[in-house]
């Protein structure tokens, strides 16, 4: 009978590559901590937050100069309350200086992470998107970077599938619609 393959044990698994996932990692190669981890992201690329919010006009509440990695400083923000697209592409660049991309498994879901405590082993089942397939990982760290705003939240509102117009969320946002001449509504402000 042929034994099973288990994966190589990783220092550590991050998930989510947003800023905390990149923090993390980038730390990890800054201050050689292990350059055995592995950064598994939902998403088709670095940024969290300012990677999935792209509708218009989708700019930062705090000044732009406090809005920069202590080790990587943006002195050069077009603007003193910096745009989405701006953020993305400073948050893009931070990930290529720093070598971060060959450690993130992109459009890549976690599914389940399991502690056995005898071996002091995480396994970690996560999944792609496009194709589905599993792969099965394991790691003596897993760091939980997945934020607070990671999936859109929906309102309940009676009638709502009978709508016969676009009903798009802030974090999805569908460019290809055109707003022009057209009544819009606008549920929620953020806040839970």
């Amino acid at each position: 009978m042929a034994k099973q393959h288990e994966s190589p044990v990783l220092d550590t698994l991050i998930i989510g590559a947003g800023i905390s996932g990149m923090t993390t990692g980038i730390d990890m190669i800054r201050l050689g901590n292990g350059r055995k981890f592995v950064i598994l992201e939902k998403g088709y690329r670095v940024g969290g937050t300012w990677s999935d919010n792209e509708y218009p006009g989708c700019c930062c509440d705090v000044w732009s100069h406090l809005y920069s990695l202590s080790f990587s400083p943006n002195a050069n923000w077009s603007r003193e309350y910096p745009t989405q697209p701006e953020i993305q592409r400073y948050l893009a660049g931070v990930a290529e200086k720093y070598d971060l991309l060959p450690h993130i498994h992109f459009d890549t879901i976690v599914d389940r992470c399991v502690f056995d405590p005898k071996i002091g082993i995480w396994t970690i089942t996560a999944r792609r998107g496009k194709d589905g397939q599993t792969q099965t990982y394991r790691a003596r760290f897993v760091v939980s970077a997945v934020g607070q705003l990671n999936q859109p939240n929906y309102p309940s509102i009676s009638g709502m599938k009978d709508f016969g117009g676009k009903v798009m969320h802030s974090a999805r946002w569908d460019a290809s619609v055109n707003l022009e001449g057209k009544r819009i509504g606008v549920i929620g402000n953020g806040e839970q």
